[in-house]
Protein backbone atom coordinates (compact mmCIF):
# COMPACT_ATOMS: atom_id res chain seq x y z
CA UNK A 1 0.00 0.00 0.00
CA UNK A 2 3.11 2.39 0.99
CA UNK A 3 4.49 1.65 -2.35
CA UNK A 4 1.43 2.99 -4.04
CA UNK A 5 1.07 5.56 -2.38
CA UNK A 6 4.49 6.99 -3.10
CA UNK A 7 3.96 5.92 -7.16
CA UNK A 8 1.11 7.72 -7.15
CA UNK A 9 2.85 10.69 -5.39
CA UNK A 10 5.60 10.87 -7.98
CA UNK A 11 3.38 10.73 -10.59
CA UNK A 12 1.47 13.53 -9.06
CA UNK A 13 5.05 15.69 -8.99
CA UNK A 14 5.82 14.40 -12.22
CA UNK A 15 2.54 15.96 -13.64
CA UNK A 16 2.77 19.13 -11.51
CA UNK A 17 6.21 19.87 -13.22
CA UNK A 18 5.21 19.12 -16.37
CA UNK A 19 2.58 21.70 -16.13
CA UNK A 20 4.97 24.08 -14.66
CA UNK A 21 6.75 23.75 -17.38
CA UNK A 22 4.28 24.41 -20.14
CA UNK A 23 3.18 28.05 -18.03
CA UNK A 24 6.60 28.92 -16.51
CA UNK A 25 8.40 28.17 -19.67
CA UNK A 26 7.84 31.14 -22.04
CA UNK A 27 8.21 33.51 -18.77
CA UNK A 28 11.74 32.10 -18.54
CA UNK A 29 12.13 32.29 -22.11
CA UNK A 30 11.36 35.99 -22.54
CA UNK A 31 13.49 36.80 -19.43
CA UNK A 32 16.58 35.17 -20.93
CA UNK A 33 15.25 36.71 -24.35
CA UNK A 34 15.73 40.12 -22.25
CA UNK A 35 18.85 39.16 -20.90
CA UNK A 36 20.91 37.60 -23.75
CA UNK A 37 23.16 38.98 -26.37
CA UNK A 38 21.07 39.76 -29.62
CA UNK A 39 23.75 37.68 -31.98
CA UNK A 40 23.12 34.22 -29.84
CA UNK A 41 19.33 34.62 -29.94
CA UNK A 42 18.31 32.18 -33.46
CA UNK A 43 22.46 30.84 -33.61
CA UNK A 44 22.77 27.63 -35.25
CA UNK A 45 23.21 25.49 -33.25
CA UNK A 46 21.35 27.36 -29.95
CA UNK A 47 23.92 29.14 -27.54
CA UNK A 48 23.04 27.74 -24.18
CA UNK A 49 25.75 29.71 -22.54
CA UNK A 50 26.34 32.90 -22.66
CA UNK A 51 27.02 36.11 -20.40
CA UNK A 52 24.15 37.99 -19.57
CA UNK A 53 23.76 41.92 -20.41
CA UNK A 54 21.23 44.36 -19.73
CA UNK A 55 21.75 46.10 -23.21
CA UNK A 56 18.23 45.52 -24.69
CA UNK A 57 16.72 46.39 -21.05
CA UNK A 58 18.98 49.56 -21.09
CA UNK A 59 17.76 50.61 -24.79
CA UNK A 60 14.07 49.90 -23.88
CA UNK A 61 13.73 51.84 -20.15
CA UNK A 62 16.75 54.10 -19.34
CA UNK A 63 18.67 55.38 -22.76
CA UNK A 64 16.78 56.44 -24.95
CA UNK A 65 14.03 54.81 -22.67
CA UNK A 66 11.58 54.80 -25.92
CA UNK A 67 8.94 52.48 -23.54
CA UNK A 68 9.16 53.81 -20.09
CA UNK A 69 6.47 56.06 -21.13
CA UNK A 70 4.69 53.81 -22.85
CA UNK A 71 4.73 51.95 -19.33
CA UNK A 72 3.89 54.81 -17.67
CA UNK A 73 0.71 55.54 -19.64
CA UNK A 74 -0.12 51.75 -19.47
CA UNK A 75 -0.27 52.48 -15.62
CA UNK A 76 -2.36 55.55 -15.59
CA UNK A 77 -4.92 53.28 -18.08
CA UNK A 78 -5.39 50.16 -16.56
CA UNK A 79 -5.59 52.07 -13.16
CA UNK A 80 -8.26 55.62 -14.22
CA UNK A 81 -9.55 52.16 -15.83
CA UNK A 82 -10.56 50.21 -12.39
CA UNK A 83 -11.44 53.51 -10.50
CA UNK A 84 -14.14 53.85 -13.01
CA UNK A 85 -15.25 50.16 -13.35
CA UNK A 86 -16.11 49.68 -10.02
CA UNK A 87 -18.40 52.65 -9.18
CA UNK A 88 -20.37 51.31 -12.53
CA UNK A 89 -20.23 47.67 -12.11
CA UNK A 90 -21.20 47.31 -8.57
CA UNK A 91 -24.67 48.69 -8.55
CA UNK A 92 -25.53 46.92 -11.49
CA UNK A 93 -24.13 43.71 -10.05
CA UNK A 94 -26.38 44.82 -6.97
CA UNK A 95 -29.37 45.75 -8.78
CA UNK A 96 -29.14 42.62 -10.69
CA UNK A 97 -28.58 40.85 -7.63
CA UNK A 98 -31.19 41.57 -5.59
CA UNK A 99 -34.11 43.33 -7.61
CA UNK A 100 -36.55 41.99 -9.30
CA UNK A 101 -35.23 43.44 -12.35
CA UNK A 102 -37.45 42.85 -15.70
CA UNK A 103 -35.37 41.29 -18.73
CA UNK A 104 -32.45 40.08 -15.93
CA UNK A 105 -31.39 36.90 -17.61
CA UNK A 106 -31.23 39.03 -20.77
CA UNK A 107 -29.09 41.55 -19.65
CA UNK A 108 -26.82 39.51 -18.64
CA UNK A 109 -26.99 37.42 -21.90
CA UNK A 110 -25.98 40.98 -23.43
CA UNK A 111 -23.07 41.41 -20.76
CA UNK A 112 -22.04 37.75 -22.02
CA UNK A 113 -22.15 38.82 -25.05
CA UNK A 114 -19.89 41.79 -24.87
CA UNK A 115 -17.35 39.54 -23.10
CA UNK A 116 -17.47 37.18 -26.33
CA UNK A 117 -17.44 39.52 -29.35
CA UNK A 118 -14.04 40.50 -31.03
CA UNK A 119 -12.78 43.62 -29.14
CA UNK A 120 -11.78 44.44 -33.24
CA UNK A 121 -15.79 44.27 -33.92
CA UNK A 122 -15.73 47.69 -32.22
CA UNK A 123 -12.63 49.30 -33.62
CA UNK A 124 -14.20 51.30 -36.19
CA UNK A 125 -17.08 52.50 -34.46
CA UNK A 126 -15.39 53.67 -31.37
CA UNK A 127 -12.42 55.20 -32.90
CA UNK A 128 -15.63 57.35 -35.65
CA UNK A 129 -17.74 58.64 -31.89
CA UNK A 130 -13.84 59.75 -30.45
CA UNK A 131 -12.86 61.16 -32.94
CA UNK A 132 -16.72 63.38 -33.74
CA UNK A 133 -16.34 64.11 -29.99
CA UNK A 134 -12.59 65.07 -29.95
CA UNK A 135 -11.22 62.72 -27.58
CA UNK A 136 -9.70 60.58 -29.77
CA UNK A 137 -5.22 60.04 -29.09
CA UNK A 138 -6.87 60.82 -25.22
CA UNK A 139 -6.53 58.91 -21.91
CA UNK A 140 -10.04 59.19 -21.63
CA UNK A 141 -11.24 57.75 -24.73
CA UNK A 142 -9.00 54.52 -23.90
CA UNK A 143 -10.45 54.38 -20.29
CA UNK A 144 -13.99 54.80 -21.41
CA UNK A 145 -13.63 52.31 -24.06
CA UNK A 146 -11.91 49.81 -21.78
CA UNK A 147 -15.25 49.80 -19.98
CA UNK A 148 -16.57 47.56 -22.87
CA UNK A 149 -14.75 44.60 -21.98
CA UNK A 150 -14.26 45.45 -17.75
CA UNK A 151 -17.59 46.04 -16.77
CA UNK A 152 -19.50 43.03 -18.39
CA UNK A 153 -16.95 40.67 -16.37
CA UNK A 154 -16.92 42.79 -13.07
CA UNK A 155 -20.65 42.69 -13.35
CA UNK A 156 -20.53 39.19 -13.49
CA UNK A 157 -18.25 38.06 -11.27
CA UNK A 158 -19.61 40.68 -8.49
CA UNK A 159 -23.18 39.52 -8.68
CA UNK A 160 -21.88 36.32 -7.91
CA UNK A 161 -20.79 37.42 -4.57
CA UNK A 162 -23.68 39.70 -3.56
CA UNK A 163 -25.69 36.71 -4.63
CA UNK A 164 -23.80 34.70 -1.49
CA UNK A 165 -24.72 37.90 1.14
CA UNK A 166 -27.42 36.28 3.04
CA UNK A 167 -30.36 38.85 2.47
CA UNK A 168 -31.39 37.95 6.27
CA UNK A 169 -28.42 40.69 7.53
CA UNK A 170 -29.91 43.59 5.09
CA UNK A 171 -33.02 42.90 6.17
CA UNK A 172 -31.97 42.53 9.76
CA UNK A 173 -30.62 46.45 9.36
CA UNK A 174 -33.95 47.37 7.42
CA UNK A 175 -35.82 46.19 10.08
CA UNK A 176 -33.71 48.27 12.35
CA UNK A 177 -34.06 51.70 10.51
CA UNK A 178 -30.74 51.88 8.57
CA UNK A 179 -31.51 53.26 4.76
CA UNK A 180 -30.30 51.49 2.10
CA UNK A 181 -26.97 53.27 1.40
CA UNK A 182 -26.26 52.58 5.21
CA UNK A 183 -27.13 48.60 4.63
CA UNK A 184 -24.68 48.46 0.95
CA UNK A 185 -22.02 50.79 3.16
CA UNK A 186 -21.66 48.90 6.03
CA UNK A 187 -22.49 45.62 5.63
CA UNK A 188 -22.46 44.30 1.64
CA UNK A 189 -19.94 46.29 0.68
CA UNK A 190 -17.56 44.75 4.22
CA UNK A 191 -18.66 41.10 3.26
CA UNK A 192 -17.88 41.14 -0.50
CA UNK A 193 -14.46 43.25 0.08
CA UNK A 194 -12.42 40.37 -1.18
CA UNK A 195 -14.67 39.83 -3.93
CA UNK A 196 -14.31 43.30 -5.04
CA UNK A 197 -10.51 43.00 -4.67
CA UNK A 198 -10.39 40.03 -6.89
CA UNK A 199 -12.65 41.67 -10.07
CA UNK A 200 -10.48 45.09 -9.29
CA UNK A 201 -7.18 42.79 -10.41
CA UNK A 202 -8.66 40.92 -13.42
CA UNK A 203 -10.15 44.18 -14.52
CA UNK A 204 -6.80 45.94 -14.16
CA UNK A 205 -5.09 43.06 -16.07
CA UNK A 206 -7.58 43.39 -18.67
CA UNK A 207 -7.11 47.01 -19.16
CA UNK A 208 -3.02 46.28 -18.56
CA UNK A 209 -2.81 43.75 -21.34
CA UNK A 210 -5.53 45.23 -24.29
CA UNK A 211 -3.57 46.47 -27.48
CA UNK A 212 -6.88 46.33 -30.10
CA UNK A 213 -8.29 49.43 -28.42
CA UNK A 214 -5.40 51.64 -28.10
CA UNK A 215 -4.12 50.58 -31.75
CA UNK A 216 -7.04 53.24 -32.66
CA UNK A 217 -7.38 55.41 -30.01
CA UNK A 218 -3.91 56.25 -28.99
CA UNK A 219 -1.87 58.88 -29.88
CA UNK A 220 1.79 58.92 -30.06
CA UNK A 221 1.95 60.72 -26.71
CA UNK A 222 -0.75 58.01 -25.41
CA UNK A 223 0.36 54.82 -27.09
CA UNK A 224 0.57 52.41 -24.27
CA UNK A 225 3.32 49.31 -23.88
CA UNK A 226 2.04 46.99 -25.90
CA UNK A 227 1.39 49.26 -29.02
CA UNK A 228 5.10 50.31 -28.47
CA UNK A 229 6.38 46.72 -28.82
CA UNK A 230 4.87 46.62 -31.56
CA UNK A 231 7.36 48.71 -33.43
CA UNK A 232 10.05 46.69 -33.16
CA UNK A 233 8.40 44.67 -35.59
CA UNK A 234 10.09 46.15 -38.83
CA UNK A 235 10.76 45.90 -41.84
CA UNK A 236 14.50 45.63 -41.34
CA UNK A 237 13.79 43.10 -38.95
CA UNK A 238 12.60 41.61 -36.11
CA UNK A 239 14.15 43.18 -32.76
CA UNK A 240 13.88 40.66 -30.38
CA UNK A 241 15.97 41.08 -27.05
CA UNK A 242 14.03 44.44 -26.84
CA UNK A 243 10.87 42.99 -27.66
CA UNK A 244 12.00 40.51 -24.93
CA UNK A 245 12.60 43.07 -21.95
CA UNK A 246 9.30 45.43 -23.17
CA UNK A 247 7.51 41.87 -22.68
CA UNK A 248 9.23 41.39 -19.20
CA UNK A 249 8.07 44.50 -18.07
CA UNK A 250 4.45 44.16 -18.81
CA UNK A 251 4.43 40.94 -17.54
CA UNK A 252 5.58 42.43 -13.76
CA UNK A 253 2.90 44.92 -12.83
CA UNK A 254 -0.36 41.86 -13.19
CA UNK A 255 2.67 39.41 -11.56
CA UNK A 256 3.39 41.75 -8.87
CA UNK A 257 -0.50 42.25 -8.18
CA UNK A 258 -1.11 38.86 -8.18
CA UNK A 259 1.59 37.60 -5.67
CA UNK A 260 1.12 40.39 -3.15
CA UNK A 261 -2.65 40.13 -3.29
CA UNK A 262 -3.06 36.22 -3.74
CA UNK A 263 -4.92 35.86 0.09
CA UNK A 264 -7.36 37.99 -1.93
CA UNK A 265 -7.51 35.83 -4.79
CA UNK A 266 -7.94 32.54 -2.58
CA UNK A 267 -10.97 34.24 -0.59
CA UNK A 268 -12.55 35.83 -3.33
CA UNK A 269 -12.33 32.79 -5.47
CA UNK A 270 -14.26 30.48 -3.05
CA UNK A 271 -16.24 32.90 -1.65
CA UNK A 272 -19.56 31.41 -0.92
CA UNK A 273 -18.48 27.96 -1.85
CA UNK A 274 -19.57 26.53 2.47
CA UNK A 275 -22.84 27.83 2.72
CA UNK A 276 -24.85 26.82 6.14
Amino acid sequence: MAVKSRTADTLAYLALGVILLIFAGPIVWFILLAIRPAQTVFAIPPVLHFTPTLEAIEATFVHPGTNLPQLFNSLVVAVCAVALNLPLAFPAAYALSRFQVRGRKNIMLWYLGLLMAPPIAFLIPYFVLMSHIGLNGTYLAMVLIMQTITIPFSVWLMKSFVDDVPTELEEAARVDGAAWHTVILRITLPLVRPGLIVTSMFAFVFAWNNAAFPLVLSSQRTETLPIGTLGYFATAGVTWTYIGAAAVAAMLPPMLIFLFLDRYVVRGLTFGSIKG
